[in-house]
């Protein structure tokens, strides 16, 4: 039983941002140890383990999911990628052996179009083989059911869950919209999750998240709380270089 008097109930959090603007380091720098980091289909996350101290690097775990080819993720390989972080998980979490520690999916965005390649596309075909009869969303049924068992098992073992998700670029009519982009998530997960926090890396000089200027030297990285758990007085707050512990 949860002691109130005790450590901070584990939560979940979604790290969005574009590449570059610091989704990985937050999550591997910044929450608690000890830390098990899944890559899962994203980049190599081994040369942070050269910006930690000897301690912290005993306490991190790295384990690295990628698609064969660069063709992307076969179903087979998919469904083998899902079931190895399913024990995964069971070997690291079960028993509270990570209770107070961290439990990073990076990137929830590439975890999510592996479960729509194994349980949603599956569905998706049969529609069309059944002459495109439409089931009312009941084909992301499955994988929405992944999402959020998974995310919701690993907090109810004590562990702080992380997940990174990606930004795309928004369009319109005309085009892309310039400034304008949102995380590619599962549409549970803003729901699901207790925080969210959106990364963005701004240019010094004008504050642009797009300044191309050859004379404009040196970015910030900024995080602007999307969700703060039940509350509204956190939403919008935004923090230079933000840490986990401003979260925590």
């Amino acid at each position: 039983d949860f002691d109130i008097n005790d450590r901070q109930p584990a939560f979940s959090m979604s790290v969005e941002g574009l590449e570059g603007t610091g989704k990985t380091h937050f999550s591997l720098l910044d929450t608690p140890p000890p830390v098990v980091h899944i890559n899962f289909g994203d980049r190599d996350a081994t040369w942070f383990l050269y910006n930690m101290d000897e301690e912290r690097r005993k306490q991190t775990t790295l384990y690295n999911f990628h698609a064969s080819s660069s063709k992307g993720w076969t179903r087979a390989e998919g469904h083998e990628s899902l079931a190895n972080l399913s024990a995964l998980a069971r070997e690291h979490l079960a028993d509270g052996k990570l209770a107070g520690g961290t439990f990073v999916i990076d990137s929830g965005s590439s975890w999510w179009e592996v479960v729509q390649e194994c349980y949603v596309a599956p569905e998706q075909e049969k529609r069309q083989q059944d002459g495109g009869k439409k089931l009312g969303g009941l084909e992301y049924m499955q994988g929405n059911l992944i999402v959020g068992g998974v995310v919701s098992w690993i907090k109810n073992q004590g562990a702080y869950v992380i997940l990174t998700h990606r930004k795309t670029q928004e369009w319109g009519p005309l085009g892309p919209i310039p400034g304008r982009f949102r995380a590619q998530v599962n549409r549970k997960i803003p729901a699901l999750v207790e925080v969210r926090l959106d990364l963005r890396l701004l240019c010094t000089v004008c504050g642009s998240e797009e300044c191309e200027a050859l004379n404009h030297q040196g970015r910030t990285h900024v995080g602007r709380i999307l969700k703060f758990g039940a509350g509204t007085a956190m939403i919008g707050r935004s923090f230079d270089n933000p840490t986990f512990g401003m979260v925590y």
